[in-house]
């Protein structure tokens, strides 16, 4: 009969014995489960070859796309190393930050501002461009500018017949014949040019002639300063404000202004300056005023044309030349 301890011993065999054969069977249905999971990705890869191709791609192209940029970040830092190292003291350009293209401007916001009052002799190697609006420059006495500067003022004519160097009659005051526009101007040898166009070529109230004055009206500018060089100072006019309800079509307030706008960003890109004669010319609604019309509310009446020299005389550009009055702030007294 056996003892109590070799009873024991023989219950301890007995449980390894069951727990060795269930550690067996566990493991042999894991490893069913497992073969038959790899038999159905087989199976499904079969069915499905695109896929796996896309998916393998995948991870492929994320791994490349981690090992450049990892290779990158670490040549970049290389470099940066030796540029402190060895650049340290060479400067590169600045790359341009801010956009300086003006948009939707305000033609009052860039324009000429007050500077200064100048002598009328200042006029004197002064060259006026303009149409039937300038012609007032000739025909009324009101005014000295035809004393000093060189009035080449033309009925009917905009920015067009000038590119073109067109002939045109300059008109009795002038005691001229005809003339070609341009040519005209250039061989008058001007310091400064003043430009008043633009009530002829925007008579029709279409897109098409509000877009093929401003396109004539820069090639223009472009000539002028090829022509006379880039020590000549350019001055362009508004457009002059009309009366309400005049016969042209193209000529009222909202449209005036709207090409106002874009001559004055035109002048400012062509590096000339602008002159707002609406800040003299027009009444508060925006029209011009009554007692400054002639009787067609579009040209002017001989009244306006002394405020306009007026105007002009306290709108230039600083120069150290210009003939300052006593009393400007850059008045300078003569010397013995």
């Amino acid at each position: 009969m056996p003892t109590y301890r070799e009873f024991r011993e023989q219950i301890k065999r007995r449980q390894r014995k069951r727990m060795v054969r269930r550690g067996i069977i566990v493991l042999l249905a894991m490893l069913g489960v497992l073969v038959a999971a790899v038999a159905a990705i087989k199976i499904w890869a079969q069915k499905h070859p695109a896929s796996v191709q896309t998916q393998t791609n995948s991870i492929q192209s994320q791994s490349t796309a981690q090992n450049d940029v990892s290779t990158s970040e670490s040549t970049t830092e290389s470099q940066q190393a030796v540029d402190s190292q060895v650049n340290w003291n060479v400067s590169y350009p600045i790359e341009k930050t801010l956009d300086q293209t003006i948009r939707m401007p305000d033609f009052r916001m860039l324009a000429l501002p007050e500077n200064g009052q100048v002598d009328m002799k200042y006029f004197d190697r002064t060259a006026i461009l303009g149409d039937s609006v300038s012609q007032g420059w000739n025909v009324f006495n009101t005014s000295d500018m035809k004393e000093h500067a060189f009035i080449c003022a033309y009925k009917n004519i905009g920015p067009s017949q000038v590119v073109n160097n067109e002939m045109a009659d300059p008109g009795t005051g002038s005691g001229r014949e005809q003339e070609p526009i341009f040519d005209t101007i250039i061989n008058s040898k001007p310091k400064r040019l003043y430009i008043l166009l633009g009530t002829n070529a925007l008579v029709r109230n279409d897109e098409t002639s509000e877009q093929s004055y401003l396109a004539y009206y820069g090639q223009m500018l472009d000539k002028f300063r090829e022509a006379l060089g880039s020590e000549v100072a350019i001055y362009v006019q508004s457009v002059t404000p009309v009366r309400p309800g005049v016969s042209q079509p193209g000529l009222y307030k909202e449209r005036i202004q709207q090409v106002n706008n874009k001559l004055a960003q035109l002048a400012v890109e062509k590096g000339c300056y602008f002159i707002n004669l609406h800040e003299i010319l027009a009444d508060e609604n925006g029209d011009l005023r009554a007692d400054l019309a002639a009787a067609d509310g579009v040209h002017l009446n001989e009244t306006a044309y002394p405020l306009i020299r007026d105007y002009l005389t306290t709108h230039t550009a600083y120069h150290p030349e210009n003939p300052y009055l006593p009393g400007s702030p850059y008045y300078k007294a003569p010397t013995e």
